[in-house]
């Protein structure tokens, strides 16, 4: 009796063994879980889960992703050109059900590749391989992206960014461009020296210029200096010379002929006082009396 009942939990576990599997969820992954009855209305988190042996789990990541594809698209002019591009990408977690359900796990081949391709393809045949290769790749990138992101939108998945890693184009094609850059680029150059050299010559006219106001202006200062100093000496002398008048006036105005007889006399003294006087008249030929005074300064009578 035992020994059946032994018998009997060990058939149980073994069929519970062989109807049940497990199913591990890393960090940044969701599992979805599909039974033969349909999808299980939860997502599976981080862990390890028991599922029915007859039930399938897809397992999501949730982390930002990247893939990178070449692209073969035609030029305006029907060039054709091969980019390598970059799609990074992550999925919406709390839709991880509604996508496994709509896309599955290959939702990128199924959707964000063909759309891709189909945005590039739009966009690139807008431009001219030149500009492809040179001036409007950020503009290119931004245009692929935003379609991309209309295209997908409601789809369950985000996009982050579309870039342009690399343009490949036929190699006359692209010598030819470079040609083309590389004779801007020394174009812009010699702009840059003519303009550079413009702009020392107008520095050095300025410096000459200023340089001349300078010596006008320290020849304007000596001259003023010198009509200053002129006009000066001539106002002085102007003065002394009314000063000179004034007092001749006064002379003149004060000199009477009796103070110049007295002057005279006075003179005439002190003539007569010096040591080698001999003798001396006096007269003014005017009919003014003559004056006689010997060596000793003594007067004589008139005449």
């Amino acid at each position: 009796m035992r020994h059946s009942i032994r018998f009997a939990v060990a058939g149980a576990l073994a069929l519970l063994a062989s109807s049940c599997t497990y199913a591990r969820i890393g960090d940044g992954e969701l599992g979805v879980v599909r039974t033969p009855n349909g999808m299980n209305p939860n997502a599976l988190q981080t862990g390890d889960w028991g599922v029915g042996s007859n039930d399938t789990v897809s397992v999501y990541n949730t982390r930002s992703q990247q893939r990178d594809e070449r692209l073969e698209v035609l030029a305006a002019n029907g060039l054709k050109i091969v980019l390598d591009t970059s799609v990074r990408y992550h999925i919406v977690p709390g839709d991880v059900l509604k996508l496994d359900a709509e896309l599955g796990p290959a939702y990128y081949n199924v959707l964000l590749g063909p759309t891709l391709m189909s945005q590039a393809r739009r966009v690139i045949g807008r431009y001219q391989p030149e500009e492809i290769y040179s001036t409007q790749r950020e503009q290119i990138e931004r245009q692929i992206r935003d379609g991309m992101s209309t295209a997908i939108t409601g789809r369950h998945i985000e996009l982050e960014a579309v870039l342009i890693r690399n343009v490949q184009l036929p190699d006359v094609i692209q010598a030819a461009i470079n040609n083309k850059l590389e004779a801007e680029q020394t174009s812009l150059k010699m702009k840059f020296i003519i303009a550079q050299a413009q702009s020392q010559a107008e520095k050095d006219l300025l410096e000459k210029k200023a340089e001349v106001e300078r010596e006008k202006l320290t020849a304007d200062g000596e001259a003023a200096a010198t009509r200053v100093q002129a006009e000066g000496n001539a106002d002085a002398k102007r003065v002394e010379g009314q000063a000179m008048a004034d007092y001749q006036k006064s002379l003149k105005q004060n000199l009477t002929p009796e103070v110049l007889h007295f002057y005279q006399i006075e003179a005439t003294r002190s003539i007569a006082s010096a040591p080698n006087s001999k003798l001396v008249f006096v007269g003014n030929g005017g009919g003014s009396p003559q004056t006689l005074l010997d060596m000793r300064g003594a007067a004589a009578a008139p005449k």
